[in-house]
């Protein structure tokens, strides 16, 4: 169960966001003491210094769990700085004046978490600051928004001085043609390695011998899954994505503007930023448009732009939200 640990004193805020691993530490530890205790039983014959320093290898797993569940974060309203302990060892610490938000991050398939994030890298990493919830309702969750929250805002944000967005004038990705911004993105990649796939298929088709020896599944297989991966990249390829501040539209075109797609200004939610990982290993970032849909009562989600990095994110959603007139 997701549990996040908190301290609140009168200028200082102590937060645990892995407290969580202590519990899972002590499983742990049982498990492999119980481990331990079988194999010293029945396995004979090895050297004492080569049986204890392997038991000791097993016991480090749970005790550098339940060392990582002492990890802390502080906030010292005196001295308006951040400081990040694991139990008593100091690893790190942040200035105020460089704390941009705390706010949910989204984890894909799994739920959410508060991160901290700067101001010298806003869509980045970010510094845990709560375990994971898998849904709004949990209790400990709403008491992290009413009591942990709050206390932030009073210690980090109560007297930092506003600083207005200025509007953007010199366009880096988008276009500008008439009032309309085209969302500039290089996909000569897509388009040809679209053809590639559609070109395999017809050389397999026109070689009626090639795939003599397969079943007809896997003729089928063979031959049309290269043609369903080509259209999906001729179709990435051929559509783009308008910003149009006369009609105040955001307009989806797809297959060289055959089939269109339009989003009033005014039903566009939000900008999400999601970090994307495979196999636990960043592999970029994506800013998505959330837009509402009121003949449908949903919303849907608009893909604008892709990043490897998060250095000119920041840029970008200046840009989007200057041409929509939020800037």
């Amino acid at each position: 169960m997701a549990k996040t640990k908190w301290i609140i004193g009168p200028g200082t805020l102590t937060i645990y966001p892995k407290r969580n691993l202590r519990i899972v530490g002590l499983i742990f530890f049982v498990l492999i003491a119980a481990f331990i205790f079988y194999l010293s039983r029945s396995v004979q014959g090895y050297s004492a210094g080569l049986t204890l320093g392997y038991y000791g290898c097993l016991l480090l797993i749970p005790l550098l769990l339940i060392f990582i569940a002492e990890t802390k974060v502080i906030f010292d309203g005196s001295s308006r700085i951040l400081y990040k302990k694991i139990a008593f060892l100091p690893i790190g610490s942040i200035p105020f004046d460089d704390i941009a938000s705390v706010e949910p991050y989204e984890i894909l398939g799994s739920g959410f978490n508060y991160k901290l994030f700067r101001k010298s890298n806003r869509h980045g990493r970010g510094l845990l600051v709560s375990a994971g919830y898998s849904k709004a309702t949990d209790a400990n969750l709403i008491a992290f928004q009413q009591e942990v929250l709050p206390k932030i805002d009073e210690l980090v944000f109560a007297n930092a001085p506003i600083i207005h967005k200025q509007a953007i004038y010199d366009f880096k990705f988008f276009r500008e043609e008439g009032g309309v911004y085209l969302l500039r993105d290089n996909k000569i990649g897509s388009f040809i390695f679209g053809l590639i796939f559609i070109g395999a298929t017809v050389a397999i088709l026109f070689s009626p011998d090639f795939l003599t020896n397969e079943g007809s599944i896997q003729k089928i297989l063979l031959t049309y899954f290269p043609a369903a991966i080509g259209l999906a990249l001729l179709f990435a390829a051929t559509s783009n994505i308008r910003f149009d501040k006369s009609q105040r539209k955001i307009i989806r075109s797809t297959f060289a503007g055959r089939f269109k797609k339009d989003y009033p200004f005014d039903d566009l939610i939000r900008f999400q930023v999601i970090r994307k990982t495979t196999n636990l290993i960043y592999s970029g970032t994506e800013v998505r448009a959330e837009i509402f849909l009121p003949a449908k009562n949903k919303t849907t989600i608009l893909n604008l732009k892709s990043f490897i990095g998060t250095k000119k994110i920041e840029r970008f959603l200046d840009e989007a939200n200057t041409i929509l007139g939020r800037i």
